[in-house]
């Protein structure tokens, strides 16, 4: 119920205005596609796609690992206004997982999502949307409870509303977003029941930034990030007392400079403060970059980075103080053809603890159009993890193959 009531504050004056002004756009709309599939005043957009993974260590263990065949099909719908100055969109898909010789670790995830965007008059704009989301943490996992016989399967519950707003010599953008988990329990080995709803919580979040315009194709930034996170359980099975508080303040530049080369690049000041006095409070320094570089026709490499304060629920860690970073290279062989290289890193530190994670990823694709509708891609990958905790490290290879068909 609170989550609903959440949501109608967030969502409710937006929408209102957005149906209001309806009637009006629809009178400029623009050109049909002639092989779009239509409902009304919506465009269709039917996908479908089928995917076999290999898996060489499904729960990530240590020592002898576990390995199986996932089947993965995943059904999706997705309906768009075809209005000039108002955009509806709603949306629904699944993913189906199917483990050849592990039942217990299928899956059933679904999402449903809807948003709107209005362009009120030259100069402002507003944008709202709802997501929900039935998903699973899968047996491996570092918040899912040791000896559980099924993956773990919560409610991803999010909903935003921003605004945007533009001077002359200034552009301003805020933005509210809420979002609400709800983990279901589980059963362990010996048939005993696993609480979750230590990890049930209601994360809020407002985002302030200011952008000033230098030139063509560049302008720089402040930008102001409140969270909250407010747990359910007070104290939890651990007698803590997990809710925080925190700001991120970060400046940065954005440019494009003639489609070659766009970015983003930020860094700034962070903090983290605990409502239980044992985890203290985590304060550093926060980056973010997101680069793409078109350096032919054929070739781009794109980057990205970014470091962060995460949440965990490991016993004794307060959080995680993450930094990520990761680089793709694509080339296209021919027009329909084209591979994909790329590696990852996370760096993972988990406070008031001596635990730290380093996982790397390194992966190799290959994407083939046969038509318009339908594209058949494979891959590979490995990643492993180092940790000065025993126990925790792991490799793993995956291969996979997959054909999508999408109108």
């Amino acid at each position: 119920m609170r989550v609903r009531h959440l949501v109608i504050a967030v969502l409710g004056p937006a929408l209102i205005l957005l149906l209001a002004q309806t009637s009006g756009n629809a009178q400029t709309d623009p050109p049909a596609d002639e092989t779009a599939i239509r409902l009304g005043r919506f465009v269709v957009s039917p996908e479908m796609s089928v995917r076999e993974r290999f898996d060489d260590n499904i729960y990530l263990a240590n020592d002898t690992p576990t390995s199986d065949v996932i089947t993965q099909i995943a059904p999706r719908l997705r309906l768009q206004s075809d209005w000039r100055y108002i955009e509806l969109y709603m949306g629904a898909g699944a993913e189906l997982g199917f483990f050849a010789n592990s039942d217990d670790d299928n899956y059933q995830d679904a999402d449903i999502r809807a948003g709107a965007a209005l362009d009120i008059g030259g100069n402002t704009s507003l944008e709202g949307g709802f997501e929900w989301n039935r998903a699973h943490d899968a047996r491996g996992g570092n918040d899912v409870p040791s000896g559980a016989t099924k993956p773990v399967v919560f409610d991803d519950v999010q909903a935003r509303v921003n605004a945007k707003y533009i001077t002359q010599n200034l552009h301003y953008q805020t933005e509210l977003a809420l979002r609400r988990l709800e983990f279901e329990d589980a059963i362990d080995r010996n048939g005993n029941h696993i609480a979750n709803d230590d990890r049930n919580r209601l994360e809020t979040r407002e985002t302030i930034r200011v952008l000033m315009p230098l030139d063509l194709g560049r302008e720089a930034y402040g930008e102001f990030n409140l969270n909250q996170r407010q747990y359910d359980r007070i104290p939890d099975d651990e007698g803590r007392v997990r809710d925080s508080a925190g700001f991120q303040i970060l400046g940065g530049v954005r440019f494009d400079l003639t489609n070659l080369i766009t970015a983003d690049l930020a860094a700034g000041w962070m903090a983290q403060s605990y409502a239980d006095p044992a985890f203290g409070n985590i304060a550093d320094y926060t980056l973010r970059a997101d680069i793409d570089w078109a350096i032919t026709r054929l070739t781009s490499i794109g980057v990205k980075a970014a470091r962060q304060v995460r949440e965990t629920t490991l016993p004794g860690a307060s959080g995680i103080l993450a930094f990520d970073f990761g680089t793709r290279i694509s080339h296209e062989l021919r027009r329909f053809l084209s591979i994909t290289a790329e590696a990852n890193y996370t760096d993972e530190a988990f406070r008031q603890t001596t635990r730290h994670d380093r996982t790397s990823r390194f992966g190799l694709g290959l994407e083939y159009q046969l038509n318009r509708f339908a594209r058949f891609d494979a891959g590979i990958a490995h990643d492993m993890r180092n940790s000065t905790s025993s126990g925790h490290d792991y490799r793993r290879l995956q291969t996979q193959f997959s054909l999508k068909l999408e109108m």
